[in-house]
């Protein structure tokens, strides 16, 4: 079935259930979306000088190891598998000024290039190109590291419209809270849980206190290139929160007290992981107030995620229709859906 949504969010039927529940989709989803797709890797506080951090990008998907190269104060991103026989390199945040595979010995420089090679004496047009790490594409905004696999999806747009908007905000002084950030874990598939993101009809419904605390008609959507950006007031008529989701995973929430950043990362078809990351200005007593509000509206929300995964399974339900006002960001995300599956 070729998935489709109309253009006319009046007359749209939202994705067909089929999406969330054949395998295929799922796999089209990791190689045209996910593995095209910019994802955040951290905040520079999180990362010492001259070090060598191995991580995974999209574990348990897609499962790409690479390596975070900060030398001298500048970053960079390489696989992290041995050109040789596919060996993992760095196993471990190490210090050390190169990179040595363990099985074989092969060498390289911070900047992957093969220095040499135990037993190759003998083999022809050797080294070659091929025989370097592979240099990933990655770039940075205000201490914020971004890279990916073969990333195609545009999101300067984006990103320019936290600088513009958001001038006021105090980016230098946010810094990395392990303390007050958790990782979420679900059994429901990844879209359904952004597809709850990105509206806010449901409000009034789940979350009580939220909705006590923000002014739900001044709740406002957006559509930005390849994201979405939703807001609101709160009751004394300032702004509550700025809700940035950029397709097609990641979410950034700007709050009076600093940053939340969300990564919704699909596990499998039926299993998603939500990584909740917080960048507190300063962390005092009213930060983890609002942590523990977070995580109140977290657990709300992967109720109704649930629900909906039992629910699409139903032989009776193909698709529904959208709320024009309230769900203008969900529509845009299934078409966005729709057009990178092409």
């Amino acid at each position: 079935m070729t998935l489709s949504v109309d253009q006319d969010i009046s007359v749209a039927k939202s994705l067909n259930s089929c999406f969330y529940l054949n395998e295929e989709y799922y796999s089209l989803c990791l190689q045209k979306i996910f593995k095209n797709s910019w994802q955040f890797v951290g905040h520079k506080s999180q990362y010492s000088n001259n070090t060598q951090t191995p991580l995974t990008l999209f574990q348990d998907s897609i499962n790409e190891p690479i390596v975070l190269i900060k030398n001298n104060g500048v970053y960079s991103f390489l696989s992290n598998v041995c050109t040789h026989r596919g060996h993992i390199i760095t196993q471990k945040k190490c210090t050390k000024k190169t990179m040595k595979c363990t099985y074989h010995g092969r060498l390289f420089d911070l900047n992957g290039k093969m220095l040499s090679m135990p037993g190759f004496k003998n083999v022809k047009n050797f080294p070659s190109d091929s025989d370097n790490l592979v240099k990933l594409p990655s770039f940075e905004w205000s201490d914020f590291l971004f890279t990916g696999i073969t990333p195609k999806i545009r999101i300067e747009s984006l990103i320019n419209d936290f600088s513009n908007r958001l001038k006021k905000f105090p980016f230098d002084n946010l810094r990395y809270s392990p303390e007050f950030s958790k990782t979420y874990y679900l059994d429901a598939n990844w879209a359904l849980y952004c597809e709850n993101y990105l509206e806010g009809l449901h409000v009034p419904f789940v979350h009580k206190g939220l909705n006590g605390e923000i002014d739900i008609q001044s709740y406002k959507t957006e559509l930005l290139d390849n994201g979405v950006l939703q807001y609101t007031k709160d009751k004394r008529n300032d702004v509550y929160a700025y809700y940035y989701w950029i397709f097609p995973n990641m979410m950034f929430n700007f709050y009076d007290w600093g940053l939340s950043i969300n990564l919704v990362e699909p596990m499998s078809i039926n299993r998603t992981r939500v990584k909740f990351l917080t960048y507190p200005v300063v962390e005092d007593i009213k930060i983890k107030s609002k942590i523990t509000e977070l995580h109140d509206v977290e657990i709300e929300d992967e109720e109704v995620v649930l629900n909906v995964q039992k629910g699409i399974q139903s032989q009776f339900y193909e698709n529904g229709r959208y709320s024009a006002e309230y769900e203008k960001g969900t529509h845009h995300f299934h078409r966005l859906i729709c057009d990178y599956l092409r």
